[in-house]
């Protein structure tokens, strides 16, 4: 049977979770700002780079627990699957505020993440089987982090693009 502490455990994620979402809404920023021109290449190499700089925090996040060869692959074809499912969920609440479109969809990203990346580092065979392997709340915080700074780093490499592309 279920304690209080072991409930408490499963849902502390979700309070963080929530309350960094809601922290985005209440503050009335727009974390994730697409370019309003069409995708190019260049900007596919921005959002390329972007996507690195999650996998390597998500990597630096869990180094220390069983994770399967070739995980940064692993984390990066993840991406194939989350990123079109991001831009599906922003097209979907186009209605609603940039910020509360972009907070959710972020959620729901590092919701769906982390899940991912749990199912990854406990089923895929590992390469070494006598580390123990992430828990779900250690997942969805290598989620978060991962996302958090491509997030804030998206805005940044595009005003470099931009800069660099003025010259």
């Amino acid at each position: 049977m279920k304690t209080k502490s072991d409930l408490a455990g499963y849902f502390r994620p979700l309070v963080i979770l929530a309350a960094v979402i809601f922290s985005v809404v209440t503050a009335q920023a727009n974390p994730i700002e697409l370019p309003e021109k069409s995708i190019t290449p260049e900007i596919s190499l921005v959002i390329g780079v972007a996507i690195l700089l999650e996998v390597i925090c998500i990597w630096l996040v869990l180094r220390r627990a069983r994770r399967p060869r070739f995980f940064v692959l692993w984390l990066g074809g993840m991406h194939l699957i989350t990123y079109p499912a991001f831009l599906g969920v922003l097209w979907m609440l186009q209605d609603l505020r940039p910020a509360l479109a972009a907070a959710v969809g972020e959620g729901l990203v590092v919701v769906v993440e982390g899940i991912i990346i749990y199912l990854i580092c406990r089923y895929v065979v590992p390469a070494k089987p006598e580390i123990a392997a992430p828990s779900m709340a250690k997942c969805w915080l290598a989620s978060l982090v991962g996302n958090v700074c491509s997030a804030g780093a998206f805005p940044i490499l595009v005003a470099l693009y931009e800069h660099f592309n003025k010259v």
